[in-house]
């Protein structure tokens, strides 16, 4: 029987509780085995932003991957040179593991601008996808150009989420119930966002 194994990736600078809400819902409403957390290295939809440096995204993204035994980190991206295109990293597990059953997994925005996406074609040969509904966000009627997702998640409103957090914390404002108590300890332990 094939290991179901959802594919969640992001920047997570930070990563916080409505990333972890998603996470688990994702596993359960999808019956995952095991779920990889993929910090991105050079995602090419944010080229020229700041991000904080690399060991720390996998430092705190370390930390989320505690929070269940399902979870796990997956560094292929953020250790690359090259540009995180997703359908790289989709292949590059599929041959490591031709035997995993994937569920790609991304918001509503994402999934609106999927059209868009490096061989959108070949990610839905390699992985189902699964979107998170993110209330407040402006849900998609009828799905994207690109049809209509495998599943529909229950999600979080993430829009700006990490962006609130690392304002907050550059205004010394109080964060930690978006946070786990771990990340926000690393972030005041390293100063980050400050």
């Amino acid at each position: 029987m094939k290991e179901r194994v959802g594919i969640f990736g992001g920047t997570f600078d930070p990563p916080h509780r409505a990333h972890l809400r998603v996470a688990l819902a994702a596993c359960e409403a999808l019956s995952l085995d095991r779920l990889l957390w993929i910090p991105a290295g050079r995602p090419p939809h944010k080229a020229g932003v700041s991000m904080s440096e690399p060991h720390h995204r996998m430092e705190m993204t370390r930390l989320m991957t505690d929070e269940d035994v399902r979870f796990r980190m997956e560094l292929g991206e953020i250790t690359s040179e090259t540009i995180s295109w997703t359908v790289n990293t989709l292949e590059r597990i599929h041959h490591a593991q031709p035997d995993w059953d994937l569920v790609l997994i991304m918001g509503e925005d994402q999934w609106a601008a999927f059209g868009t996406w490096h061989r959108p074609e070949d990610i839905r040969g390699l992985a189902r996808i699964a979107v998170y509904r993110r209330p407040g966000d402006g849900e998609l009627e009828g799905g994207s150009e690109s049809g209509q997702p495998d599943h529909w998640l229950p999600g979080e409103s993430m829009a700006h989420a990490s962006t609130r957090i690392r304002e907050a914390l550059g205004n010394g404002e109080p964060i930690d119930e978006l946070l786990l108590p771990t990340v926000a300890a690393y972030i005041r332990k390293h100063g980050l966002y400050g």
